[in-house]
C-alpha cells in the first residue's frame, strides 16, 4: 500500500511512499533490537565521527534538501535552506557530547563503592511531524543515536521525503541501515504500531495535544517511556516600556515564519494598551509587504501545508471576526487558486478567550492589556504553556515575567530561538519532557546501579 505526497503550492503530485503495516513495523523493530548491542558497544568517538560526517554531507546537500523540503511542505526555499542547515548543527551538537554522557561514582563507608552507569534505554521510536521535520528529526534522532540506541523515525504522510533523504545520508555517513530506519505510513496504522511495538522501549512525539493523549496512554499501557512536545498557544507580550517597532517587526517575522506553522510561534500578541494603535500600524505595513506564493519562487511565505489546516484557520478567523471578538485589520480570506494560500492576517483588539486555543497559521491576534499582572494573566489563561517571550527595556520586569510566565520557555527580547544546547518542552497540556540540551540525552539512558563490596 501506498499514499502520495503532493505539493500543497500547486497540487502536484511528488512521489509516493510505501505505508508499513503493524507487521512492518514488528520487523523493523526486530532489526533494530538486533543491531542495538552493536551499537551500543560502538565507542562514543566513533559514533561522534559519523553524526559529523553526516552533518558535513547533509550541509553538502543544503540545495537539494532545502528544495526537497519546500515542495512537499510549502515553506519557502530560503527558510528550508535554514532548516537543512540547522539539522547539521543539531547532528553535530550530539557528536560533541557522545563522549560527555557519564555516571557517577561514590564510596559509601560501611557499604561499598558504589558506579552509577547510563545505559542506552533500547529501541527508540521518533515521531515527525510536518511543520519542521528536518529539525525535529535531528533533535530526536541525534540525541538517541549519541546515546546508543537505535531509531525508528515515522514522519508525516504530509512530509516524509525530506526525512528519508536525511537518513540515507547518515547512512552513507557510517551509521548502520538497521540503527537508523525510516517507517512512513499513517498514525492510526503506522503510528500506532509503533507505539504499541513491545521492542520499542522510548517515544519521542511531537504533534496535537489530542494526538499526544493517545500516545501517551499507549505508552502508559506498555510501560515504556514517552516524552510529548505537544500544542502551543505562546504569548508575546509588549510592555509599556517596549521599543514598539522593534516588537512590531519581531512578531510580524516570528508569526508569520513557515507560515505561522510553528508551535512555538507568536500566536496571540498581547500590547499594552497605550502603544496598540502604533504596534498596529507599524505590523499592518509590514505584515502588507509579505509576498505570498510558491515556496520555490521566492515569496516570503507559501501555503498551508494540507486542506485541513485551511479550514481551520478560515474557521478561527470568520469565528472571531462574526462574533465581534476581534476587529479584521488586513487579510482574513484565501487567496484564489491553486495551492493552500490564505493570506497574511491581522485582527486588533482579540478578547482573550476567542484566542484560547492555538490558530495554527498565519493569524496575528492582538489583545491589549493595561497592566503587567493582567498580562501575566491573560498570558497564563490558556491550555498550553511551550513558550511566550517579554518585550521590555526593564531589567526588573523581565525578571517578573520570567518568573511568573507558565511555559517551559521564556525569551527576553527574543522569541522562537531555539539553540540545541538548550533544552525545550512544555508544561500543561504542551506536553513533557524536555528536547536538546543534557536534559534530552539523559532521557535516552537509564542510571544502573553497581555497589562493589
Amino acid at each position: 500500500m501506498m499514499f502520495d505526497v503532493v505539493n500543497p503550492a500547486t497540487g502536484e503530485h511528488i512521489s509516493s511512499v510505501d505505508v508499513f503495516s503493524a507487521r512492518d513495523v514488528a520487523a523493523a523493530a526486530r532489526r533494530a533490537a538486533d543491531a542495538a548491542k552493536s551499537w551500543e558497544h560502538t565507542a562514543a568517538s566513533v559514533r561522534a565521527v559519523k553524526l559529523v560526517n553526516a552533518a558535513s554531507l547533509i550541509r553538502s546537500r543544503q540545495t537539494a534538501l532545502a528544495s526537497l523540503l519546500t515542495r512537499e511542505q510549502g515553506k519557502p526555499l530560503s527558510e528550508a535552506k535554514n532548516e537543512i542547515m540547522g539539522a547539521a548543527h543539531v547532528l553535530e551538537y550530539y557528536a560533541s557530547v557522545c563522549g560527555s554522557i557519564r555516571g557517577d561514582a561514590q564510596n559509601l563507608p560501611n557499604y561499598g563503592y558504589m558506579n552509577v552507569v547510563r545505559k542506552p534505554v533500547g529501541v527508540c521510536a521518533a515521531i515527525v511531524p510536518w511543520n519542521m521535520p528536518a529539525i525535529i528529526f535531528a533533535w530526536k534522532a541525534g540525541a538517541a543515536l549519541a546515546c546508543g540506541n537505535p531509531v525508528l523515525a515515522k514522519p508525516s504522510v504530509n512530509a516524509p521525503l525530506t526525512v528519508q533523504a536525511l537518513a540515507r545520508a547518515m547512512h552513507e555517513a557510517g551509521i548502520p541501515d538497521d540503527v537508523l530506519q525510516v517507517v512512513t505510513g499513517n498514525g492510526d496504522e503506522t503510528g500506532r504500531a509503533l507505539v504499541d511495538e513491545p521492542l520499542v522501549r522510548h517515544v519521542s512525539f511531537t504533534g496535537s495535544t489530542a494526538a499526544g493523549r493517545e500516545v501517551g496512554a499507549a505508552c502508559g499501557r506498555h510501560l515504556k517511556r514517552v516524552h510529548l512536545e505537544l500544542g502551543g498557544n505562546d504569548a508575546f507580550i509588549v510592555t509599556k516600556s517596549a521599543d514598539v517597532k522593534r516588537a512590531a517587526a519581531a512578531a510580524v517575522r516570528h508569526r508569520f515564519y513557515n507560515c505561522g506553522q510553528v508551535c512555538t510561534s507568536a500566536k496571540r500578541i498581547l500590547v499594552h494598551a497605550s502603544l496598540e494603535d502604533a504596534f498596529i500600524a507599524a505590523a499592518k505595513d509590514l505584515i502588507e509587504q509579505i509576498t505570498v506564493g510558491d515556496g520555490m519562487a521566492g515569496n516570503k511565505m507559501g501555503p498551508l501545508n494540507n486542506a485541513d489546516q485551511l479550514r481551520a484557520v478560515s474557521a478561527a478567523v470568520e469565528s472571531i471576526t462574526s462574533r465581534d471578538e476581534g476587529t479584521l485589520v488586513t487579510g482574513g480570506e484565501r487567496i484564489a487558486g491553486k495551492g493552500y494560500f490564505y493570506r497574511p492576517t491581522l485582527l486588533r483588539d482579540v478578547t482573550a478567550d476567542a484566542v484560547s486555543q492555538e490558530i495554527f497559521g498565519p493569524v496575528m491576534s492582538v489583545i491589549p492589556f493595561s497592566s503587567d499582572d493582567e498580562a501575566i494573566e491573560i498570558a497564563n489563561g490558556t491550555e498550553y504553556g511551550l513558550g511566550a517571550s517579554v518585550w521590555t527595556e526593564s531589567l526588573a520586569l523581565s525578571h517578573k515575567y520570567a518568573d511568573e510566565l507558565k511555559a517551559g520557555v521564556v525569551w527576553v527580547n527574543k522569541h522562537l530561538i531555539l539553540p540545541p544546547e538548550m533544552p525545550f518542552g512544555g508544561v500543561g497540556n504542551s506536553g513533557f519532557g524536555r528536547e536538546n540540551g543534557m536534559d534530552f540525552v539523559y532521557e535516552y539512558t537509564e542510571a544502573k546501579s553497581i555497589l562493589f563490596g
